[in-house]
């Protein structure tokens, strides 16, 4: 029952996280592609890579760090809706590639990093 509360706590401050740098990204860049997205997928990649890489034997860290505020803070659901919309409505297939790659590979990069760090 601990680990759920530990989650669900965590989720709720990375929601949080997600959307204030959500809404500063909108305020302050004027792009084409979605700026926030990415931002957090990277920086909580590297994180969670940073995390598994120092391999701490502590029970909450994972619930409440990794899967609760990291899980809470990256985001899959948003990333494959801006992808349909670039697809879709924008018609733009360029930016979809460029966008896929930032996403996956970066992200994947950044999460290596974070591991191979410590």
């Amino acid at each position: 029952m601990i680990q759920v509360l530990l989650v669900m706590l965590g989720g709720g401050i990375g929601a949080i996280i997600r959307g204030f740098i959500t809404n500063v990204c909108v305020n302050k860049f004027n792009s084409k592609l979605p700026i926030a997205t990415p931002l957090v997928n990277i920086l909580g990649s590297f994180i969670i890579g940073l995390i598994m890489g120092i391999s701490l034997h502590i029970k909450w860290i994972e619930p409440f760090i990794i899967i609760g505020i990291l899980g809470g803070l990256t985001t899959f659901s948003t990333l494959s809706s801006e992808l349909v919309n670039l697809l879709t409505k924008e018609k733009d297939i360029f930016n979809f590639l460029i966008y896929s790659i930032i996403q996956y590979g970066v992200a994947f990069s950044a999460c290596l990093i974070g591991y191979s760090i410590i």
